[in-house]
This record gives C-alpha cells, structure tokens and sequence, in this order.
C-alpha cells in the first residue's frame, strides 16, 4: 500500500511539474530584478522596468484558440516604453524564442513580436522603433507557469538588436539598440 501510495504521489508531482503547475516552487521570477531590462544605442544605456503581462488580445494567432498577451515596460525615469506581445503565450517557456516584428496578423510561428522599443536620451535626442526593420535575438521565458498566466509571474530574458531611428533635433538616423538583460513581470 505505502509503495503504491508513494508511486502516486511521485507520478502527480512528475506531472504537475510537466504541466507548468502554478504551486511548482520554479514558478515565478526567482532572483530577477524589477528594472533589468537595458537598451544600449551609441554607448548611452538606458533602463526599463516595472514589467506587466496581461491578456489584451493584441496580436492573437486567428484560429488558435489561445488569448495573446502583452508584456510592457517603461524607461526607468522617464515615459519611453518597450513592449512585447506574445502571440502562443502557451507555447512559451525557457527555450529561447526568436524576437520578431509587429505585424497586423502575426503568423503561426511567432512568438515574441517587438511592437514599441522607445528610449529618451542623452542632450532631448529620442530614439524609436524602426517600422522598416526586423529586430534580431531571442526572448526567454523563466519561471513561467500556466501558460503565464500564474499569479507568481516569471522573468523575461531579452538578447538582441532592435533596428531604431535616433532624432537630435531636425536630425534622424538609423541606430541599432542592443537588448540586454532579465526582469522581473508582474501578471495581471
């Protein structure tokens, strides 16, 4: 009886693990930080924090049943934002994902499409998203459960360029920004 009862108990707690339980201790944001998430453009770095995830239905996979959710966060001391929208929130985890553009209908195949990557810096220049180009890395998913929608959150991991368009005054040109870091994202 006491073996049949452990054998139990070990294959729910095997599938509960398999399935993203959301009372899995690996759910959550572990050690990320708040504000960990870095744009660097010609050598000036700035910061994003103050990630949130919620279910917006931005850029949902017709036909696939599943709710898309948006993930933003804002330059730590100013307003410029970064923005992500996941098409397959279910289909994502710890395997990195390629970092695609904003489409108005995304494809089955997308999984982290860049919508805003906005930054304030140095001397009133600005930089923003360039509509023209395709971002280049991966996005990573830590401590993610229940399809994301766990109360505990989970971290983002971000690696790659984001083709910008830099304006100091009556200026503009083309910049890449180099993603970097991993944050902590409060679900919603």
């Amino acid at each position: 009886m006491r073996v049949a009862l452990a054998a139990f108990v070990l294959g729910t707690a095997a599938a509960a693990a398999l399935a993203g339980c959301g009372d899995d201790d690996s759910c959550g944001p572990g050690d990320a930080p708040a504000d960990g998430i870095t744009l660097t453009i010609d050598g000036e770095t700035v910061t994003y924090g103050g990630f949130t995830a919620s279910e917006n239905n931005d850029c949902t996979v017709n036909g696939s049943g599943v709710i898309s959710v948006s993930v933003h966060g804002t330059q730590v001391g100013g307003t410029s934002s970064l923005t992500l929208c996941l098409p397959r929130p279910d289909l994502l985890g710890a395997d990195p994902v390629p970092l695609v553009p904003s489409r108005p209908t995304p494809m089955p195949d997308d999984r982290a499409m860049v919508i805003d990557s906005s930054a304030a810096l140095a001397g009133g220049c600005t930089a923003q998203k360039d509509l023209t180009m395709m971002p280049s890395g991966t996005a990573r998913f830590l401590g993610y459960c229940d399809g994301g929608t766990s109360a505990a959150g989970y971290a983002l991991e971000l690696a790659g360029i984001v083709p910008l368009v830099k304006t100091c005054g009556a200026t503009m040109e083309n910049v890449s920004g180099t993603l970097a870091g991993t944050v902590a994202v409060d679900v919603q």
